[in-house]
């Protein structure tokens, strides 16, 4: 999407009213409200509409001049543990199931999905509202939808995916993803019009880091379902960069790591016979130092990263395994 200029913007916010007038149930005050706007042009006129129907705001590429109109208060990063997931579909249509988590710390995303099988699939990403990201866009009349009274956009993503994006509350930016999933506007707005609180939902696995280099943080946990079982993946980027990518990763889960083209090296790990990989070409592309020990039930711990061997080995036997909720995959919403 282009940028816009203020006066494109002032365009733009005219045609959605008049597009919601009739739906909006305080669109005629809104309109009046605009007519009558003082001399300050967009100051006033901008405010009012932010606070009386949030006008389609998006988290992407946006002129900085509405930042001061249209930003709300952020979410605090204490009003939940970051692996709380705050939001939950109360409808999905028959046969999708959740499969994946996913959480950062704050202010980043958090993720999960469903999967319907050749009926496609959707993922739900829901990003704290923080006064330091933007800035925002204003949606054309044609891509806006209505949840609740708020006001929201509809795009095509990815080429084949349609996604949907609206703040439920002022604190939160929700953005639904369908893949391959029959007429994605209407199944998406429904989603989005039976979307509830959750607030117990966590995305816990089977994994804490212990020791970790002092440079290092954790950054990210992920949960999924392979065709092996549950598995958990812990990042670690740089301290103070948690938006980076992962410099260090371990998991646990059903698969022994890809060997690639190089020979296996054995390595005592946890007082187990495990086993050292160096970085190399695997079926997915180069990957990086591993170190990694089959530990009870048979599963694989593995440890890899943008570390030598030793620090890897000792990120390895610091790591707590605890039992993990696995409870909601292959589940619809509860």
């Amino acid at each position: 999407m282009t940028r816009l200029s203020d006066e494109h913007t002032e365009d733009l916010i005219r045609e959605s009213l008049e597009h919601l007038a009739t739906r909006a149930p305080d669109g005629a005050e809104i309109r009046d409200a605009l007519t009558q706007r003082s001399r300050s042009r967009p100051r006033m006129a901008l405010a009012l509409v932010a606070a009386a129907v949030a006008v389609a705001i998006i988290a992407l590429g946006v002129p900085l001049s509405l930042r001061a109109y249209t930003a709300v208060t952020p979410a605090s990063p204490r009003d939940a543990d970051w692996s709380v997931l705050p939001y939950k579909p109360g409808w999905l249509p028959d046969g999708f199931k959740e499969m994946t988590r996913s959480a950062k710390p704050y202010p980043a995303p958090q993720t999960r999905t469903w999967s319907g099988g050749d009926a496609g699939q959707i993922q739900l990403t829901t990003t704290p509202l923080d006064e330091r990201r933007g800035p925002w866009t204003i949606a054309p009349a044609p891509n806006q939808i209505i949840v609740h009274g708020r006001v929201g956009m509809v795009s095509e993503v990815y080429g084949d995916a349609t996604m949907l994006t609206w703040s439920p509350d002022g604190a939160y930016v929700l953005n639904l993803t369908l893949h391959d999933v029959r007429d994605p506007r209407g199944v998406g707005q429904r989603i989005a019009d039976e979307m509830v609180r959750d607030g117990r939902a966590r995305v816990s696995g089977e994994l804490r880091f212990g020791r970790l280099p002092a440079d290092l943080e954790l950054s990210g946990v992920n949960l999924a379902m392979m065709v092996d079982g549950g598995t958990t993946e812990l990042e670690a980027t740089r301290s103070g960069q948690p938006g980076a990518a992962a410099v260090v990763t371990a998991r646990i889960g059903g698969a022994r790591p890809d060997a690639g083209d190089a020979a296996p090296v054995p390595l005592k790990i946890r007082g187990l016979d495990g086993l050292a990989l160096p970085t190399r070409n695997g079926r997915l592309g180069q990957l990086d130092e591993t170190v990694a020990v089959q530990v009870e039930g048979g599963r694989w711990l593995t440890v890899s990263g943008e570390r030598d061997r030793a620090t890897l080995a000792d990120i390895a036997e610091g790591l707590q395994l605890i039992p993990g909720d696995y409870s909601w995959f292959g589940k619809p919403p509860e």
